[in-house]
């Protein structure tokens, strides 16, 4: 199941455009990396390509990378643990469903 995205914030620069807001985990994790699917907030975001930049990070210790895909909603977010390894795949575990403060900054290109 994709990531949850709940919007905090746009900021539109002159350049880009910065999107802040909380994920939330639900469901299974795929090995590889779950989904991140930005067609979810398509009208927040105004931008038709993938992003140029994503950060994600949490408070359980785990590590949020961000693999970039080839359109919005192709990105992934794999999950390391505090112990350096993957999250095994199934079901998240309660640390992670249970936690508020994953939060993500995403950059696009504007007007693309």
């Amino acid at each position: 199941m994709p990531l949850a995205i709940t919007v905090i914030d746009v900021d539109a620069g002159a350049d880009n455009i910065y999107i802040f807001g909380s994920l939330t985990a639900s469901g299974n994790y795929s090995t590889g990396g779950d989904t991140l699917d930005f067609t979810t907030i398509a009208p927040q975001v105004a931008a038709s390509q993938a992003p140029v930049q994503v950060w994600v990070g949490g408070s359980t210790g785990d590590t949020f990378a961000w693999i970039a895909g080839t359109v919005l909603n192709n990105q992934k977010i794999k999950v390391n643990t505090a112990s350096n390894t993957e999250l095994a795949s199934g079901a998240y575990p309660s640390r992670i469903t249970g936690d508020a403060s994953i939060k993500f900054e995403a950059v696009f290109n504007k007007l693309i």
